[in-house]
């Protein structure tokens, strides 16, 4: 049973009324700060464990009717008992009451069989990461995405370690991308490299590219070959124009203007300009220029106009009038 916080703090500031003292009055007697009673009031945070003693007294009533829970008031009798051992259990109930040193103690002399990583997500908050990290073991896991509850609290290097135990990168790819937001950018970028270096395929990249820096993504995209534009569209939305502009250059032989309407949206408008422009001079059409015009600049809408108007298009030509500056004739 987990202390309700709220409901506590609500009993303390009714206790606290009805002896008609003030928060500071209160916080006086406990030797703790105005703050601190405020946090307990409001349901932010409990008081530590060896102050509900006190704080039972002061406010005359028994511990159990403090928390209005007997097996919590036995739970928090037997805590501050030195010759009491609790059960796993006990200690993920005591957890936010108890001082980082004495929760530790109490983890020491506890038997903890029974603890799970479940229990453990508890008490990460108030756990060292070396103690975390200890128990972790102790406990053990089947999978690295068993530990997502916990990674959070834990240290990047003893995920990263864990990870490198495993072994083994493709077959848990997807167990390591889910603790990847808690390692560090260094070793996902390391990940990426090996992986594309043991096969050739940029899509494996994907889930990695918000964690990677951008001259990292570039460099591997290229080193993985890309053969048509396919191979690069997953990537745009997190590529500049320059970048992009890097890739299509080379695939300049497999770049087809069919193309120019997926990568539009992801173009500044001189590059896509610059692209458009390229197809004009060729003689080359621009497919669904209509649906690409909005993202050009104004010269080479009005260079395709003309083009259009050679060659009689007056179909087209309407449908990108809208886009054409007042002193086109």
């Amino acid at each position: 049973m987990i202390f309700d916080t709220q409901k506590t703090g609500l009993k303390i500031m009714t206790l606290r009324k009805a002896k008609d003292l003030t928060q500071m009055e209160l916080a006086d007697l406990m030797q703790v700060s105005y703050q601190a009673v405020s946090n307990w009031e409001r349901g932010n945070s409990m008081p530590d464990i060896s102050k509900l003693v006190d704080l039972a007294r002061i406010l005359d009533v028994s511990i159990e009717e403090l928390l209005d829970s007997r097996q919590q008031a036995q739970t928090v009798k037997r805590a501050l008992d030195e010759n009491e051992t609790l059960t796993a259990k006990e200690i993920t109930e005591v957890a936010p009451l108890l001082k980082p040193s004495k929760l530790e103690k109490e983890l020491e002399k506890a038997h903890v069989e029974g603890l799970e990583l479940k229990d453990l997500q508890q008490l990460a908050p108030f756990l060292s990461e070396e103690k975390l990290m200890e128990l972790v073991e102790r406990v053990g896991f089947n999978r690295v995405s068993d530990l997502v509850p916990v990674a959070p609290f834990m240290n990047s290097k003893q995920l990263q370690t864990i990870i490198i135990q495993q072994g083994e990168l493709h077959e848990n790819l997807d167990d390591i991308i889910s603790i990847v937001p808690f390692l560090e950018e260094s070793f996902v970028a390391d990940i990426a490299k090996n992986l594309i270096a043991d096969d050739d395929d940029a899509s494996l990249l994907l889930p990695l590219v918000p964690f990677l820096d951008i001259d990292t993504l570039m460099d591997l995209i290229e080193e993985a070959e890309p053969e048509n534009m396919n191979d690069i569209l997953p990537f745009l939305p997190f590529l500049k124009s320059k970048e992009i502009m890097r890739l299509l250059a080379k695939l300049s032989k497999s770049l087809r203007m069919d193309d120019l309407s997926k990568i539009a949206p992801f173009l500044d408008e001189d590059a896509l300009s610059q692209l458009v422009d390229k197809a004009i001079d060729s003689g080359e059409k621009a497919p669904d220029i209509e649906n690409i015009v909005p993202h050009l600049n104004p010269k080479t809408v009005k260079k395709y106009a003309g083009k259009l108007i050679e060659k009689g298009d007056i179909k087209t030509l309407k449908s990108i009038l809208p886009f054409l500056e007042d002193d086109v004739d």
